[in-house]
């Protein structure tokens, strides 16, 4: 027995209790079972209207996992104003609001690494500037060509009589000795050493060059600091310098302003 019939079945029994004082009216059952009536066609309708609710949000639900299946990084979020209104049970309508979308995997970002606590030291290493030398090689440029050393230049030596610098054959109009100090070229030219000179006594005296350097690095245009810079011991002043060229020889230096003009080697005793 269903619900309609179990209605109908109380309302006659409690219509026919003697114990009720009042008799019902002329037409009072008719106006019960139309009542009773209308209440299961409500029923009905709210029962039927709750089956098509169902079945759509069956429906929606199962086209939102496909779509999700589809498309995984892609979720539906309906606007935040969009509600879904059903009728309840009194006739009136209920305002459901859609569930919050759910968090995409893929827009999930780690979380930065914690900054490390450790305190790590940090090394400074000074840097110490290396030693400033004063030797020669390091303060005076390199340069290449004929030198002018310390005992002499080639085969013509400081000392040497004017016979044993004849026999070198360097000597240029070398036909009779000097009756004084005289000045010799080079038969090879005027490139290195313009002129020798030779005194009849002391032979070989002097040397002065035009393209020689010394062993030192110094020849005519290198700079007064150079030339401090290759001799530390150099002497004099002015204009006119001397530098001990070992070897019994010593070197002299004309300046002409910051720069040497003249270079000569000059042998010990001479009288010229």
């Amino acid at each position: 027995m269903n619900q309609p019939e179990e209605l109908d079945e109380e309302l006659r029994r409690l219509f026919a209790d003697e114990r009720l004082a009042v008799p019902p009216g002329d037409g009072a059952e008719t106006a019960i079972l139309a009542g009773a009536r209308r209440i299961r066609r409500r029923r009905r309708v709210l029962t039927a209207t709750g089956g098509a609710l169902a079945a759509v949000a069956l429906v929606g639900t199962g086209l939102l996992v496909s779509d999700l299946r589809s498309n995984p990084d892609r979720v539906a979020s309906p606007p935040a104003d969009q509600t879904l209104s059903i009728a309840n049970s009194t006739g009136q309508p209920t305002s459901i609001a859609p569930a919050p979308p759910a968090a995409s995997p893929t827009s999930t970002e780690a979380a930065p690494p914690p900054e490390s606590t450790t305190s790590v030291p940090r090394q400074t290493t000074s840097k110490t500037a290396p030693p400033t030398s004063s030797t020669r090689v390091a303060t005076v440029p390199q340069v290449s060509g004929p030198v002018l050393g310390p005992t002499g230049y080639s085969k013509l030596k400081l000392g040497m009589s004017f016979q044993d610098a004849k026999s070198t054959g360097l000597l240029a109009n070398a036909d009779s000795e000097p009756a004084q100090c005289t000045y010799y070229t080079l038969t090879e030219g005027t490139s290195a050493v313009s002129k020798v000179k030779i005194s009849p006594t002391d032979g070989v005296v002097a040397f002065l060059a035009s393209g020689a350097h010394t062993p030192e690095q110094i020849q005519i245009g290198s700079t007064k600091d150079q030339l401090e810079a290759a001799y530390p011991g150099l002497s004099g002043g002015s204009s006119l310098y001397s530098a001990d060229a070992g070897g019994n020889g010593t070197y002299m230096f004309t300046m002409s302003g910051d720069k040497v003009s003249v270079l000569s080697l000059i042998g010990p005793g001479s009288d010229c």
